[in-house]
């Protein structure tokens, strides 16, 4: 079915497009394409400056015009939903949720389109008069459609999961692609700013690049701004309409954003990115930027554990759909690994493919970096310790599902704070008074021993060792626990006459 088809967005455009507001629209937006016009005038000292000034303001507000305006709609199309009880009716729909994905990320900011199409022939002429060539205005609009269609995507996703509907989110959503790429335009990692849009609008228009810039690489490999922008978001889209497309249609309480498989596919992708993004010429003897290869694994390993933890929450699946497993299970007709049964082994498979990948970028810039300056045996011990700690909290999460508790992750997770808090304070004041002491308890209660150590020998971090035994046999209680709550008979309650 071609979009233009979809019956959700030829709803949006009958809504939205009535043939009054439309020429109203259109003529609101030459009024302001009009009084651009003549402030730029007046700043202007000749004509080709004038013009230049005016395509420059014109196409800066249709760019964030376009993508605050879907960021909004598309953020509050699905929560908007729920608020108005509307919301049984996109689940009962014949359409698809693809089909609802669809025609809301194209229809809910119709009328956005429709206003830069109106002042699309004004942005192209006064780039041709300024002397902006073909192909910087092609890329130009080629990029803020792939990007408001990302930023839609994202914001829709989020409407999913939201209880309510909030305008902020919109800004959110439009600026986080920019706050996440700034940062990596002068690091190793300069592929990341690839997801910055202006940087690449920078590139199309000529601007001279910052001083404090590296341009973007991938496996060392200098790439233009613009395909890799439109790879990253198209990649990232896919993932955010995978996660749409599963959940579009179920309660809030019923949505588990990717399957078991599929997130560890997401791990395997970001740790891809990350390696791929990694310039191995920053790492080897005539690098200029203070960063080595113990460093990138650190990192590495620091962001998987973390990536781990919000993945384990994320297959967190309901109550109900566990105690459904636990009687398949039982009958012999569902596995241990299934999609729908305990978190921890698929925290382990993730933790092997992200280190594995972390072995094999080692191992394939040998002819940049010696093997040893990875540190790979030390950081092994610090991912283990790192995932044994994961494992155990998401545990104590999944048990938190199963007890009485209102919004039980959120109570989960307070706990886990406290209990992190708590152990970190007394820790620092047993330090005062004894160093082996303190560093003993922060090795036995907390994962950040061989953090605050990092340059120690693994033989010297007993305390480490002894805790991952100690949080190995909590992690077996919790699942004890969870087992003995699983194996409850459901209560039923028989009705008598009065």
């Amino acid at each position: 079915m071609r979009f233009w088809q979809n019956p959700e967005f030829v709803r949006h455009v009958r809504a939205e497009l009535r043939t009054p507001r439309a020429f109203t629209m259109a003529a609101v937006t030459l009024v302001i394409c009009a009084l651009v016009g003549f402030a730029c005038w007046g700043t202007a000292n000749n004509v080709p400056e004038f013009f230049r000034f005016f395509h420059y303001w014109v196409i800066g507000i249709q760019f964030c015009v376009l993508g605050l305006w879907c960021a909004s709609a598309c953020g509050q199309a699905i929560a908007r939903e729920r608020e108005l009880k509307t919301f049984d009716f996109l689940r009962t729909t014949r359409l698809t949720a693809w089909d609802l994905t669809v025609g809301k990320i194209f229809g809910a900011p119709i009328m956005a389109y429709f206003v830069v199409g109106c002042s699309l022939p004004v942005s192209i002429v006064t780039g041709i008069l300024a002397g902006v060539s073909l192909r910087a205005l092609a890329g130009f609009y080629l990029l803020t459609l792939v990007y408001v269609l990302f930023v839609s995507t994202v914001a829709l996703w989020g409407s999913m999961l939201a209880e309510k509907s909030n305008a902020l989110v919109a800004l959110l959503v439009f600026l986080a692609p920019v706050a996440i790429g700034m940062p990596f335009a002068f690091s190793p990692f300069s592929g990341f700013s690839a997801l910055d849009p202006f940087n690449t609008i920078r590139s199309l228009y000529g601007a001279q690049p910052g001083v404090r810039t590296i341009p973007p690489s991938v496996s060392g490999f200098n790439v233009p701004y613009l395909p890799l922008s439109l790879f990253l978001y198209v990649a990232f889209g896919a993932w955010f309409a995978l996660m749409l497309v599963r959940n579009l249609k179920k309660e809030r309480d019923q949505i588990c954003l990717l399957s078991h498989w599929q997130a560890i596919g997401f791990v395997a992708f970001l740790n891809l990115l990350y390696f791929a993004f990694l310039n191995p010429k920053f790492l080897g003897p005539e690098r200029f930027l203070d960063f080595t290869a113990q460093e990138a694994s650190a990192i590495a390993v620091a962001v998987n554990s973390a990536l781990l933890f919000l993945m384990g929450i994320a297959l967190i699946g309901s109550r109900e759909k566990l105690k459904v497993w636990w009687r398949k299970r039982a009958a012999g007709t569902a596995s241990y690994l299934s999609g729908e049964g305990i978190v921890w082994p698929w925290l382990v498979i993730g933790a092997v493919v992200a280190f594995a990948f972390l072995a094999a970028e080692a191992l394939s810039l040998q002819r940049w970096v010696p093997l040893a300056n990875w540190r790979l045996g030390f950081e092994a011990v610090a991912f283990l310790n790192l995932l044994v700690f994961v494992v155990r909290d998401v545990m104590f999460l999944q048990w938190c599902t199963l007890t009485r508790m209102k919004r039980p992750l959120f109570k989960g997770f307070l706990y886990l704070w406290l209990y992190y808090a708590a152990a970190g304070i007394v820790a620092s004041v047993l330090a005062l008074a004894s160093k082996t002491t303190g560093d003993l308890l922060l090795g036995l209660f907390t994962p950040w021993q061989l953090v605050a150590h990092e340059g120690a020998t693994l033989s010297a971090m007993y305390p480490v060792y002894i805790g991952m035994l100690l949080q190995v046999a909590v992690t077996a209680f919790l699942l004890s626990a969870i087992n003995r709550r699983l194996s409850h008979p459901a209560v039923l309650v028989a009705a008598t006459a009065s």
